[in-house]
């Protein structure tokens, strides 16, 4: 009869171990799914950790910078980013109820950021320096040169106007808000030069400067608070 009984059992147990091997299956699928949900989440919490991290260092740096701002300022967050491509705009959440007015100078916590263009009772839009139509008058740190920094449309890449082949200014060189403008208070990091070249013929040097400012990256700014006679 053993012969037989295995014949008649056989059929029972595979399905009983069918049944064991996809009930066991299904709770390694189940448990494969929690955990790919639980390291996600935890991934989103990392990932908010660091950018908050983040955002306590720049306001660190933010303060640190404010200190060192001999002018009255105010500070403001940007709420907004307007930009094609040549234009670029910020938004920031200070109007006229709260001070800001057309012309007033803009920085972050590395450089200068741009000016007000326009205002409204809660808000306002910034200029940023490196719009195609954005031009400040500037100071070689290192001699003392005067020049005229444009934009170039280009957030990472600014050009200074009408170097002659016989001025002092090389690679890391930094520029600073000059003394002739009556927007900028003086003496505020604008610009490094990244590259100086020179071409045969031609009485001026192409120079590039790279901005500063975190152009487009910058969430809180000062806006510098002058006098009211002071302001053009």
């Amino acid at each position: 009869m053993t012969p037989i009984q295995m014949v008649v059992n056989t059929p029972k147990q595979a399905f009983t171990w069918a049944g064991e091997h996809l009930g066991s299956r299904e709770n390694l699928v189940r448990e494969s799914q929690a955990l790919q949900s639980e390291i996600l989440l935890l991934r989103s919490r990392l990932q908010k950790l660091d950018s908050l991290q983040a955002e306590n260092t720049r306001l660190r740096e933010l303060l640190d910078a404010s200190q060192r701002v001999e002018e009255k300022i105010v500070m403001a967050e940007v709420i907004g980013f307007d930009q094609n491509a040549y234009s670029h705009k910020l938004m920031i959440d200070k109007g006229f109820s709260s001070g800001a007015y057309v012309g007033q100078p803009v920085l972050d916590a590395t450089g200068v950021l741009g000016q007000v263009v326009e205002t409204a009772a809660y808000s306002s839009r910034v200029l940023l320096i490196a719009d195609a139509s954005h031009f400040i008058p500037v100071q070689l740190a290192r001699t003392g040169f005067r020049g005229v920094l444009r934009g170039t449309g280009s957030l990472t890449q600014m050009a200074l106007m009408s170097v002659s082949r016989t001025v002092d200014i090389k690679k890391g060189d930094v520029l600073t808000t000059s003394v002739l403008d009556n927007r900028f208070p003086s003496g505020y990091p604008v610009g490094v030069v990244k590259s100086v070249k020179y071409t045969q013929g031609d009485a001026y040097a192409d120079v590039d400067v790279v901005p500063l400012a975190q152009l487009g990256r910058s969430r809180h700014i000062m806006l510098i608070d002058k006098p009211e006679a002071e302001r053009e």
